[in-house]
């Protein structure tokens, strides 16, 4: 029988990733289909992101001091979006290393999550500094279900750890 005291602490930080992780999911989602019909602010987003918008994006009015996308701006956007999204995907490959490596004694999933992760983050990094759309968003959303996996398999692998 499944009460309070027998839930141990690495399932319930299990979960809660997971939650973090599908907050994450719904959030872009809502703001996805909030804003689907509806253009871009002027000097918001990157020029490639006009495809998302089938060329919605109103003319700036402002000419004092229009926002131009250099590669350096770009490179600057790349590392705080890394930071943002890496944090989430280190503290899950640290818990999969601690709680399931140590019951199945093989870290071979560990490192194949993280191989992959570091794979689709290396190329979103590129193709948005390269500004290539849509293969950027190909790429973060690859990046985002290797973080989901890496999550259910330490949910799954806590949820049926014994002690």
């Amino acid at each position: 029988m499944l009460t309070v005291n027998t839930i141990k602490p690495g399932t319930v930080f299990a979960w809660f990733m997971l939650m973090m992780i599908i907050r994450r999911i719904v959030l872009l989602l809502v703001a996805g289909f909030s804003g689907w019909n509806r253009p871009f602010q002027p000097d918001t987003r990157v020029p490639e992101d006009k495809i998302l918008k089938r060329d919605q994006i109103e003319p700036s009015n402002s000419t004092i001091n229009p926002v131009v996308f250099t590669k350096d701006i770009r490179v600057n956007k790349t590392i705080g979006n890394d930071s943002e999204n890496d944090t989430y995907f280190i503290i899950l490959l640290f818990a999969t290393a601690v709680f399931s490596d140590t019951v199945s004694g093989d870290c071979t999933r560990t490192i194949i999550y993280g191989v992959i992760y570091l794979f689709f983050r290396i190329i979103y990094a590129i193709t948005y500094i390269l500004a290539l759309q849509p293969w950027r968003t190909i790429a973060y959303i690859f990046g985002l279900a290797c973080t989901l996996a890496c999550s259910l398999d330490l949910v799954i692998t806590l949820s049926r750890r014994t002690y």
